[in-house]
């Protein structure tokens, strides 16, 4: 694994059901009059590495609109809405994002400001998309994770009236791990199964309660070493955390991420197993 991830700030997959300030949710499966097409000018495409997409400046949305997903043949195209005011900007502007083929993720930067999200996530049925998610970053941006269920290329796109960000992508490229670990209130990027090293970072994003995280390392069924932290949002989005334990057991262990339940203290979250040296 790469080590910090790229682009804190996201998003991509979502459109309005219609222009209000409040964000609305909904999926359909259309593409609007006026869209490009998809698989005949899904170039150029990108294996791995930045995306760029639109021109002019940056949108500069307050909210974000429900998913869409739409698909031509192979090619899928998914899109979030920008908001602001009393309705959708006419422009997407300018759009930064990253194919991080080693994460098995397409990730997108939103415009800073955000105080409204329609749908946070979203489990899509697709064949190159296994989910995506906006998330609040440490830094205080926003992006968007659209996580891969096959190999794929991509591509940004600027969509107007209503103004969108779009995510072409189209089957190819090399391979992608699993999809990353995850719970309903946890997704961990990093580390995936097997091998790792101390300091064992564990990045991902969170919606626990109060934001709390909770990071545990087992050997043998006994806890072993620990750490806990925040994340940066869990009531309007998912919220980006970082914890590292610096030293701990080596060999076969567990690694637990997620939280303990305020009603009875039982773990919720995912266990990875790892081998460390």
């Amino acid at each position: 694994m790469s080590a910090r991830l790229l682009f804190p700030a996201l998003v991509f997959a979502l459109l309005v059901a219609g222009c209000s300030s409040k964000p609305q949710g909904g999926r359909n499966e259309g593409r609007l009059a006026g869209d490009p097409a998809l698989c005949d000018s899904l170039v150029p495409a990108v294996e791995d590495g930045a995306l760029v997409g639109g021109a002019g400046d940056s949108a500069r949305a307050t909210a974000l609109g429900g998913w869409n997903v739409g698909r031509d043949g192979g090619c899928e195209r998914i899109t979030l809405a920008l908001l602001k005011g009393d309705g959708a900007l006419q422009h997407a502007g300018l759009l930064h994002g990253a194919l991080l083929r080693s994460y098995g993720i397409v990730r997108v930067g939103l415009p800073r400001g955000i105080d409204g999200v329609a749908d946070p996530d979203s489990a899509i049925a697709s064949p190159l998309v296994s989910a995506v998610f906006v998330v609040h970053a440490l830094d205080g941006g926003w992006y968007e994770d659209i996580h891969l269920a096959q190999p794929a290329l991509a591509r940004l796109v600027a969509l107007d009236t209503p103004a969108r960000i779009g995510v072409d992508l189209a089957p190819g490229g090399g391979a992608v791990p699993q999809p990353a670990p995850s719970a309903r209130n946890i997704v961990v990027l990093e580390p995936r199964a097997g091998a790792a090293k101390y300091p064992l970072v564990i990045r991902g994003y969170a919606r626990t309660f109060e934001a709390n995280v909770i990071a545990r390392v087992a050997a043998g069924g006994k806890v072993a070493a620990l750490a806990h932290g925040t994340a940066a949002d869990y009531v309007t989005a998912w919220g980006e955390f970082e914890l590292t334990i610096p030293a701990g057991p080596s060999g076969d262990v567990e690694l637990f991420v997620g939280e303990d339940s305020a009603k009875d203290g039982t773990p919720a979250g995912v266990t990875i197993p790892l081998h460390l040296p």
